[in-house]
């Protein structure tokens, strides 16, 4: 979503730049490349664009233009709950040996699961019991079964009892294990315990030897929910809600889009850069202080207790927007962050990482996204600053990012905000810039690629890029899709009230209409959404 400078109307978007003298574009370097995106010359607007501003609650309706009211209001915006990540199962025990006179020794323990169930949490398989005694000749018991792995929210996964051994001749057998299940929508119930050899047999006086232990399951893959149904928060105070968020107003925002049937949130951290990450002398970012942590810990924990999931929304064209209060110092260092490889690792180094493992596991946490529409900051885009990247920057920032976000937290969940489908398609002339290939051959990092696709979509797009006109096979993705932003209003011969059902019926993975309390405010999104849930119950509660 787009926002205009105060006092600056902004033109309808599409593939429009601004002419020859709307910004001086970043150059390019040898590997990154310098083709930026291609553009007819007339200033870029949007349909709808965000306001930077204030505290919730006041934002002025849009025009029958789309363009978004100034009114000193904070668009919120939103963000994702957790994917279904897996708990990996854990080991079974060990085959009770038997002793002479026929004891049993101890059932084997079990090692801990895998990879964390969505709340971070490891699951831990069930441990065996203590195998039976048996008498003379050998009665042994069987090992302890392993507990199943916990579903949402990471709990812990109950231990398995050990059954008392009956007459048997043979030194008894480990319960068996399943392997680990992938993760389903709801996050995936952890599978039980890696498969192990039986127990050696018994003979007369003298027990058995031991089988081996079961091997460990392996965690299971991080899974993107089948639909994430949501809204944008955006903001509460405008690329300022950490390090001291409003809490309160948090609540009530999460308390509602969680009655409505809404499970996913997509909220906007640095935007601009004004406040957070911070950068010093040199223009570097600095290290991450122990407050951001904080605030953004106190987001996902407000988010968890209503029981609805963050997309964390890290950057937006805004680092490079003219106005918001943006100092030409820290203009300057946004600019750097997307050109200059050190200034770009100086962030991921200080700030990304340490953030991201801090946040790992942690409840209330759905996705990371690198940026919000980016496209408005490249040299086809609508920024007013003077300052412009390309497209190219764009994309190596997307792969570098991404591939911090994976290292630290291999179970995280990443995407990017495209603009329309013309960056982020390669159908009917349009061109998906955050394909796997087109990241990895920018910026060369092989895990620094996208885990769904998120698009927005409004009516100034352009009907070819409609998300209510098109099926979401239409766009050929590789990848589960989100619609991130659109009008809660009626779009393309869809009424209000069937918006998200819609997008459900077409196809999609995702719907998070713009926006709580700017442009189309709540409740206007109440509805639609209380409509799909009543429909789809199931599938919107496996989410996150």
């Amino acid at each position: 979503m787009k926002k205009p400078l105060l006092l600056v109307v902004m033109f309808g978007l599409g593939a429009c730049s601004l002419a020859g003298s709307g910004g001086t574009a970043l150059q390019a370097d040898a590997a990154g490349g310098s083709a930026g995106l291609a553009g007819n010359s007339g200033a870029a607007g949007s349909g709808g664009s965000e306001t930077p501003g204030g505290s919730l609650g006041s934002a002025g309706a849009p025009d029958t233009g789309g363009v978004r009211d100034t009114g000193g209001v904070s668009n919120p915006g939103g963000t994702t709950s957790l994917a279904g990540a897996t708990a990996a199962a854990g080991t079974t025990s060990f085959a009770g040996a038997t002793s002479a006179g026929g004891t049993t020794s101890a059932g084997g323990s079990s090692s801990l699961g895998g990879t964390k169930a969505e709340g971070g949490s490891t699951n831990v398989a069930g441990t065996s019991g203590n195998a039976g005694t048996t008498a003379s000749g050998g009665a042994t018991s069987f090992g302890g079964s392993t507990g199943t792995g916990g579903a949402k929210g990471g709990s812990i996964a109950s231990g398995g009892s050990s059954n008392s051994g009956g007459a048997t001749a043979s030194g008894g057998k480990t319960g068996t294990g399943g392997s680990t299940s992938s993760g389903g929508a709801t996050g995936g119930k952890t599978g039980s315990g890696g498969s192990s050899s039986s127990g050696g047999a018994t003979g007369g006086s003298t027990g058995g030897s031991t089988g081996s232990a079961g091997s460990t399951g392996t965690g299971g893959p991080v899974t993107v929910c089948n639909f994430s149904s949501g809204l944008n928060v955006a903001w509460v105070q405008f690329a300022g809600d950490v390090p001291n968020p409003n809490l309160t107003t948090f609540n009530t925002i999460f308390k509602n889009t969680y009655n409505a049937g809404g499970r996913v949130i997509r909220w906007w951290f640095h935007t601009n850069g004004t406040v957070t990450p911070g950068y010093d002398s040199s223009g570097l970012a600095v290290q991450l202080p122990a407050s951001h942590t904080a605030g953004v810990k106190a987001i996902l924990n407000a988010a968890a207790t209503n029981k609805v999931a963050i997309n964390i929304s890290l950057w937006s064209f805004d680092m490079l927007q003219g106005g918001e209060s943006i100092s030409a110092t820290t203009l300057a260092n946004n600019a750097a962050l997307l050109s200059n490889d050190t200034n770009r690792q100086a962030y991921i180094t200080n700030y990304l990482t340490p953030l991201v493992t801090a946040l790992k596991g942690t409840p209330g946490l759905y996705s990371y996204e690198i940026f919000n529409e980016p496209e408005g900051m490249s040299q086809s885009g609508w920024t007013t600053s003077g300052t412009r990247t390309t497209e190219a920057y764009i994309q190596k920032t997307v792969n570098w990012l991404a591939a911090a976000i994976h290292t630290a937290d291999p179970t995280a969940l990443v995407t990017n905000g495209a603009q329309t489908f013309d960056y982020c398609s390669g159908v009917s002339g349009k061109n998906n810039y955050y394909s796997d290939s087109a990241l990895r051959t920018v910026g060369g990092k092989q895990n620094g690629t996208l885990d769904f696709y998120e698009v927005h979509y409004y009516t100034s797009n352009g009907a070819s890029d409609s998300c209510f006109t098109y099926p979401a096979s239409h766009w050929a993705l590789d990848k589960k899709l989100v619609m991130g932003e659109f009008a809660a209003a009626a779009t393309d011969g869809t009424a209000l009230n069937d918006l998200y059902t819609k997008i459900y019926s077409n196809g999609y993975n995702g719907a998070w209409a713009w926006s709580y309390d700017a442009d189309y405010q709540w409740p206007d999104m109440q509805t639609p959404m209380q409509n799909l849930y009543t429909a789809q119950k199931t599938i919107v509660d496996a989410c996150p």
